[in-house]
């Protein structure tokens, strides 16, 4: 990670007081020229739309780009005194310029306001920046237990293939019957740093979209939560009969079936149910969906069983409720 990617990662920029800080706007990119330390040094400064930084620092005496400052083997006194007044010209900015977020790709700042916006939580910050791999953890408010985990870590520790880059990822747990199904999705992979088995990574670089992704969460939620856990066989028989009962070219959603069996506030815990049926014999479970007619990540074969039926899809990709919902 480079100087400017560690101070600027979590900022987002404002180009009105980029101009008012003295960045030229260049087009593809808004510049600054400034000397520092007696103007012995010049920094050159690019802010891009996208958010990325790139600077140089030139050796006036010189008239050449002074490298050791990128060197981490370099630690002599004049090297670090440069490398700190650069740093301090660089965090000027970052005050100056810049609103502070809790991540840094977008994707993972609206996965955190979607979060909170469904299940009123807010990510906790239990590592300092100088721990190797610092993140915002989201919990249950009633047992404490993670159900996300968000983290900005190479993308190597997940592809070894993959060139350097940096990427946020949130951790979530998944059904363990489906962790191979989902593995072989792009964007999701066996977890970084916890149980392959139970968890996986998701990149929040929108591989994925955010409608996707959150489904993923819920899953995590429901399986972390110890309330949402506690099934019986009599729950489980009542939400499987009446999947039954849903006749081909016709769909259900999870919150129907859970006002059917009497507790209209449990339709997470009828997803968990469809998702484990395959433990209880053969039910038509392809034929519910969420309430906005999506299918299940990662279950392709689901549209092709829904289609085979007659069921039409619109054109974002989910079921035409209005004309294939089964009236409960």
């Amino acid at each position: 990670m480079t100087i400017e990617q560690k101070i600027f990662s979590r900022k987002r920029f404002s180009t009105k007081s980029l101009a008012e800080y003295g960045f030229i706007n260049m087009g593809p990119c808004y510049s600054l020229f400034k000397d520092f330390m007696d103007g012995d040094f010049t920094a050159e400064i690019r802010v891009y739309s996208n958010g990325n930084v790139n600077g140089r620092v030139i050796d006036n005496a010189m008239d050449e780009e002074y490298i050791p400052l990128r060197m981490p083997n370099y630690a002599g006194a004049f090297v670090g005194s440069v490398r700190e007044a650069y740093e301090a010209l660089l965090f000027d900015i970052a005050r100056e310029c810049c609103t502070d977020v809790a991540f840094v790709s977008d994707q993972s700042n609206r996965i955190a306001a979607a979060i909170l916006e469904k299940y009123s939580v807010e990510p906790d910050f239990p590592w300092d920046e100088g721990e190797k791999s610092p993140g915002g953890v989201f919990r249950h408010g009633s047992n404490n237990k993670w159900f996300g985990l968000i983290m900005n870590i190479d993308r190597r520790h997940l592809d070894k293939g993959s060139d350097e880059e940096m990427v946020d990822v949130i951790n979530l747990k998944a059904d363990e019957y489906k962790t191979a199904v989902l593995h072989k999705i792009k964007g999701i992979y066996p977890a970084f740093h916890m149980n392959h088995s139970k968890w996986i990574s998701v990149t929040l670089d929108d591989t994925l979209s955010d409608g996707d992704v959150m489904d993923l969460v819920d899953e995590s939620f429901r399986l972390t939560n110890d309330a949402a856990g506690v099934l019986n066989e009599g729950l489980i028989r009542k939400a499987l009969d009446i999947a039954d009962s849903i006749p081909p070219g016709r769909v259900m959603s999870y919150g129907q079936i859970a006002a059917l069996m009497g507790r209209p506030k449990n339709a997470r815990l009828v997803g968990k149910i469809m998702s484990m049926q395959d433990r209880f014999g053969n039910h038509p479970c392809h034929r519910v969906v969420n309430s906005a007619g999506r299918t299940v990540p990662g279950w392709t074969e689901q549209r092709e069983l829904l289609e085979a039926e007659g069921v039409e899809f619109k054109e974002n990709g989910n079921v035409d409720m209005r004309r294939f919902r089964m009236e409960s």
